[in-house]
């Protein structure tokens, strides 16, 4: 073989094997390039501190302690009547109320945006019902509105009862991090969708500085000392995240939690920087 030749062939094959690595860096989430994971030891002691406080565990206790850094995320600018558009099929006038949220209303159907910028969808629960409660009518639901982005992932699906059916719950996610605030919640009974929560935002960057967050076991022991004792709770998921309290601003920071949900869909949100409860509570 040509000498040059080869040597341009070998040239080739690390610029392609740089690229690829570059790749995987990009693509590959954070919390699984760099971090450490806790001991079999430490994740049965917490199993145990759960079962001494009544606490049945029906999820795993995720082992992985990334470094994570601050999440800078700006509000949705969609107008009101975009959402009124989508939602409602038909452009009509809105009306501020006394909260100052602008309120559209069609026959039986209402969209009401919020300052914060959460939409409520409402409409009379009259209509065709086929007795359907699963999530593929609430992705139909959105996907007819092009109200589907493909950052959702489904998050639950909670019953509400007999009359009110069952809320199908997403939240949208940033490289491979759910971010727990920014939701679509859709209510189904009996196939006939009769409401919508929409709060979405837009992740801008990660702050410079990463931080060892707490593990998971840590977060357990938090959620022992906020909580009161309970003999009927079961935790059904942890996992780690990003939220935020509600801020009258356009832009802020978030940051990362760990999430402990209940069996009943509550939940509590552990700052995993310093442990503390961000908000909720079982």
């Amino acid at each position: 073989m040509d000498l040059s030749r080869a040597k341009t062939i070998l040239i080739i094959a690390f610029l392609l094997l740089n690229i690829f690595l570059g790749y995987r860096l990009w693509y590959t989430p954070q919390f699984l390039q760099a971090g450490q994971v806790i001991t079999s030891e430490e994740v049965e002691a917490a199993r145990q501190l759960l079962r001494e406080h009544g606490y049945e565990l029906q999820a795993a206790i995720p082992r992985e302690v990334p470094r994570l850094a601050l999440l800078h995320v700006s509000r949705e600018a969609k107008p009101p009547s975009a959402w009124a558009k989508l939602l409602l099929d038909e452009e009509v006038p809105g009306v501020v109320t006394e909260t100052g949220s602008i309120k559209f209303q069609s026959g039986e159907a209402s969209v009401e945006v919020a300052p914060n910028g959460q939409v409520i969808y409402r409409r009379d629960k009259t209509g065709a019902a086929s007795g359907d409660t699963s999530p593929q009518t609430a992705d139909s639901f959105l996907r007819e509105r092009q109200l589907w982005y493909d950052d959702l992932t489904l998050d639950a699906q909670q019953p509400l009862g007999t009359q009110e059916g069952s809320r199908i719950s997403y939240v949208q996610t940033h490289q491979g991090f759910p971010i727990f605030f920014s939701t679509i919640d859709v209510f189904i009974a009996d196939g006939f969708v009769y409401g919508a929560n929409f709060y979405r935002v837009n992740p801008l960057s990660f702050s410079e500085q990463e931080v060892q967050v707490i593990s998971a076991a840590e977060a357990m022991e938090a959620f022992i000392e906020i909580s009161a004792d309970s003999g009927e709770n079961k935790i059904t998921d942890i996992s780690l995240g990003y939220f935020s309290a509600e801020y009258d601003a356009e832009r802020w920071e978030i940051v990362p939690v760990w999430r402990i949900t209940a069996d009943d869909g509550s939940a509590l949100y552990i700052n995993a920087f310093t442990g503390e409860a961000e908000a909720s509570a079982l």
